[in-house]
């Protein structure tokens, strides 16, 4: 996938943001994409979402 999709556009600078932060608190970045992951899995996650 070459294209750049405008959805990276809209995600990538909060992610972005949200990962400083992360690291700025003492946590690791395998740590937040950890947690990243299993929270964007979990689907009671999406529940909340309305």
């Amino acid at each position: 996938m070459s294209e750049k999709l405008p959805i990276a556009d809209f995600v990538r600078p909060k992610l972005e943001k949200l990962l400083h932060e992360g690291l700025e608190s003492g946590f690791t970045y395998g740590q937040l994409v950890a947690v990243l992951i299993d929270l964007l899995d979990d689907s009671s996650l999406k529940e909340t979402i309305k």
